[in-house]
């Protein structure tokens, strides 16, 4: 026997839709700041008054969604966005399956290794083990990073899906730093190399000193997700990169294959035609 779960429930007017609709545009807001925002630049992004932006973010605020700082009246992200993201990753189950590779990675090529994903066309890192050099690079978990800066980036750039692609190489044109007109002819040039060899190299684009070798990886649900090896350019150099870009892909295909994904299935070579 079926249940009907609508049974016995009030159906929702179109209206308390679109204020839910709203109240989730504010929170997404935050994904796409590098810090915390003010109701006057929130309602300028989504085109709204700042008296319904700041009712929103009240309500935010009590859910633990968000939190104000009453000294400067902006607001920034809550502790409760954090549980949805662990919640989430307890759902894939990501660290589990991923972190054994993760630090066997770490432990053949000797540099820092870790996991990031496209989150409203910015570069987020989830999931990190560190080198064991006391001169090591670290990578800011949860925190939102240029995508057309650096290896993983790049990667995540390159094998997304094409309309998105290009939703997010028109926002890199507004990113800070900006993409110039000419720096972004390069960069689609960059992105068909890297999806013909299947990984992206790069050397100081956002941290000065370091180098980085990136490879895509996808879940069982067609998730993207870059697999990435970074380390001081000091050690890490251009010859112990190119020594380590075998073992860095072999691991991103054992670690898609873990999760249950098939890069053959999700890869879209529409990249290709954008150089």
């Amino acid at each position: 026997m079926s249940i009907d779960v609508n049974v016995g429930r009030v159906p929702r007017s179109p209206a308390s839709s679109e204020v839910a609709e709203r109240a989730l545009d504010v929170l997404s807001c935050f994904l796409s700041s590098s810090g915390d925002l003010g109701v006057t630049e929130i309602a300028r992004r989504l085109g709204i008054d700042k008296s319904r932006v700041h009712r929103f973010l009240v309500a935010l605020r009590r859910k633990g969604y968000v939190m104000d700082d009453p000294r400067t009246r902006r607001y920034s992200l809550g502790f409760r966005t954090l549980e949805l993201s662990r919640a989430l990753g307890r759902q894939v189950d990501l660290e589990r399956q991923a972190e054994p590779l993760l630090r066997e990675l770490r432990d053949r090529v000797g540099e820092t290794t870790g996991l990031a994903t496209c989150q409203d066309c910015r570069r987020v890192h989830l999931l990190q083990v560190e080198s064991h050099h006391e001169i090591k690079l670290s990578f800011q978990l949860s925190v939102p990073l240029p995508l057309h800066l650096g290896a993983a980036g790049k990667t995540l750039l390159a094998f997304m899906r094409e309309a998105e692609r290009e939703i997010c190489l028109a926002e890199c044109k507004a990113a800070d730093p900006p993409c110039s007109s000419a720096a972004l002819l390069r960069l689609r040039s960059e992105l068909a190399l890297i999806h013909r060899r299947g990984y992206a190299t790069s050397a100081g684009e956002r941290v000065p000193g370091s180098r980085s070798i990136a490879a895509p990886v996808w879940t069982f649900r067609g998730d993207l997700l870059a697999l990435v090896t970074s380390g001081p350019a000091s050690r890490f150099t251009e010859g112990a990169a190119a020594a380590a870009i075998p073992i860095v892909l072999a691991a991103a295909r054992h670690l898609t294959l873990q999760l249950g994904g098939s890069g053959e299935d999700v890869t879209d070579p529409g990249v290709e035609g954008s150089s």
